[in-house]
């Protein structure tokens, strides 16, 4: 049986609510309310369709984020910026981007790339590099791996980064080499020490203008021209401009080793399926992206449309990182003006500062983010967006959440309440004893509170029900 066969609708799977969500949590940051419905009528192919074939450009959000002006335009940080006041804008503009965005895939797979294609800000990595790189991860994520490959081994960030900048044939640095094959294309033991000295020699010359340029630069005079070897194919060696092109040469070469297309559906599975890839799954995703010449949009369309992606075992298995879980309450809630909420300061506390992950190898993920030391800064961060002022509209210069909009047709009632908001953030029932729990942590009622002070007090109650759904186990799972 083919692992990846479509999935069908029936009388015992059919296409309703809780798969919609489902999909949505996995190819975004969630759904709910009647953005929800919408992917319900979309039926299962529609609502794959929705996710995967967003259009490249988003002019709206575009217009929005400069609306704001300096506070969210990368551009305005100038140039040579570097630093934490300036990569924390970066990581506004970008998280906004996120909580914003009409086509959450788009953003979901550039957040994906930024972990596979990990660097570190540091001190040495200027702040405008970051900014192209995130723009090149947005523009070419979905398309053919090839083309984002060859994007990457271009890309200034990672020439600075790992070292590629100032490679030269009188001392090839073999950082970039070696990464390429371990952990950005085939994985370990798939290659060489041998293999990597000689493509070090490749991409010699591979440079920019300068440490804080954008601009890819292939610098002839410092690239070495003899002949090389990798993965058991000769690599002509060339001089002049003509030299660049074996690097594209060897790039094309590394994509057809048979390791390639098994290394990259697995990290695929691991980041939409489950953090468990089974062999049989990945050995089907690799021949679907064999098959569609490396494209993420169309191997993520199988993947997503497949019996085994919507099975029961897929349900709430994967653990949400800490950027997943910020941005996804923070959309469920519709926060106003969420570049003000600190989400940046959040994401960091629990464990994923963009633009700075750990090492070359990303963050791990999994129960990494639920361990014991996780437990206090998931309760601040539920109780910080909880607690951001009710406002019905936008305010200048503040986060807002609207209180009597999450609150809608309940008025306040606990089991009301509480059941209007599990279906917004959690799209399931809380166990009993948890929900027994909530409703007992609210205070009662008073039937002789009226006007303002009923109000406010129905406020609070929205706030605690948010708090304590927000820091429970299951918001932590999509």
């Amino acid at each position: 049986m083919d692992p990846l066969e479509p999935f069908t609708t029936g009388p015992d799977s059919p296409w309703d609510r809780q798969r919609a969500a489902h999909l949505a949590r996995r190819a975004g940051f969630g759904a709910f309310g009647e953005e929800l419905d919408r992917l319900v009528a979309l039926g299962p192919n529609g609502a794959v369709a929705h996710f995967v074939d967003a259009p490249a450009e988003d002019t709206g959000l575009d217009r929005e984020v400069a609306a704001l002006g300096s506070a969210l335009d990368p551009s305005a940080l100038g140039p040579g910026a570097y630093g934490r006041a300036n990569t924390d804008r970066l990581r506004r503009w970008w998280l906004y981007r996120m909580v914003r965005t009409r086509a959450p895939l788009r953003e979901k797979i550039a957040l994906f790339w930024h972990d596979h294609f990990a660097v570190q800000e540091g001190i040495v990595i200027r702040t405008q590099l970051l900014a192209a790189q995130n723009a090149t991860f947005r523009e070419c994520g979905l398309g053919p791996f090839g083309v984002l490959l060859a994007r990457v081994a271009r890309d200034p960030a990672m020439l600075v980064f790992l070292d590629n900048r100032l490679s030269t044939k009188e001392s090839p640095n073999e950082n970039w080499a070696r990464e390429l094959l371990e952990l950005f294309t085939l994985g370990v033991d798939e290659y060489t020490q041998q293999d990597v000295r000689e493509l070090a020699r490749i991409f010699t010359g591979w440079t920019t203008r300068a440490a804080d340029s954008t601009e890819f630069r292939f610098a002839p005079e410092h690239h070495d021209t003899g002949d090389k070897v990798v993965l058991g194919r000769t690599i002509a060696g060339r001089g002049g401009p003509e030299g660049e092109a074996e690097g594209d040469e060897a790039l094309a070469h590394i994509l057809t080793a048979p390791a390639h297309t098994r290394f990259l559906a697995r990290k695929l599975v691991e980041w939409f399926g489950n953090h468990v890839a089974p062999p049989e799954v990945v050995d089907a995703l690799a021949d679907v992206l064999r098959a569609k010449g490396g494209s993420i949009r169309e191997t993520l369309r199988v993947l997503f449309a497949s019996r085994w992606f919507h099975g029961e075992a897929q349900d709430r298995s994967l653990y949400r990182n800490p950027v997943e879980l910020v941005v996804s309450a923070a959309r469920a809630l519709e926060i106003q003006n969420p570049h003000l909420a600190e989400l940046e300061r959040h994401t960091a506390a629990l464990g994923l500062e963009l633009f700075e992950p750990p090492s070359v190898a990303g963050w791990e993920h999994g129960d990494t983010w639920v361990r014991t030391g996780s437990v206090a800064p998931r309760l601040n961060f539920a109780l910080a967006l909880a607690e951001l002022p009710h406002a019905s509209r936008p305010i200048t210069g503040r986060a807002t959440v609207d209180l009597e909009r999450l609150a809608a047709s309940s008025e306040y009632e606990g089991a009301a309440l509480l059941d209007l908001l599990c279906e917004r953030l959690l799209q399931q029932p809380l166990e009993p004893n948890q929900r027994t729990a909530v409703l007992e942590s609210l205070e009662p009622t008073d039937a002789s509170e009226t006007g303002r002070a009923a109000r406010d007090r129905g406020r609070e109650r929205v706030r605690a029900v948010v708090h304590l759904l927000l820091a429970s186990p299951q918001f932590t799972l999509a």
